[in-house]
């Protein structure tokens, strides 16, 4: 399911999009809005998936934000990868291959 994380559509699962809105809390303080810590960190492609993460020189981020963002970025790769096989599986068994030959 796509969420939206600084104007981006990020592809992310209910428990990621879970603990974000809890990072988003924890660094709410005062004026400060959580939310901020997320601007400008990552890019994502058309599909949802952080392409590239590069924190801000002159801004300090959270650690466990930085952390959170590059094991979602992990992750999506690790489901994307998921579905590419499952869609092998799924041809070679339509096809009546066996044994990937």
């Amino acid at each position: 399911m796509q969420q939206i994380i600084d104007h981006k559509a990020v592809d992310m699962a209910d428990e990621e999009y879970a603990y974000y809105k809890k990072l988003v809390e924890e660094f709410t303080v005062g004026m400060a809005n959580g939310k901020e810590q997320f601007r400008d960190l990552f890019d994502v492609d058309g599909d949802g998936c952080i392409t590239f993460i590069h924190p801000p020189i002159r801004k300090e981020i959270g650690w466990g934000v930085l952390f959170f963002v590059q094991n979602l970025m992990i992750n999506q790769r690790i489901r994307r990868m998921e579905r590419q096989v499952g869609q092998w599986v799924k041809h070679l068994a339509a096809t009546g291959s066996k044994n990937g030959e």
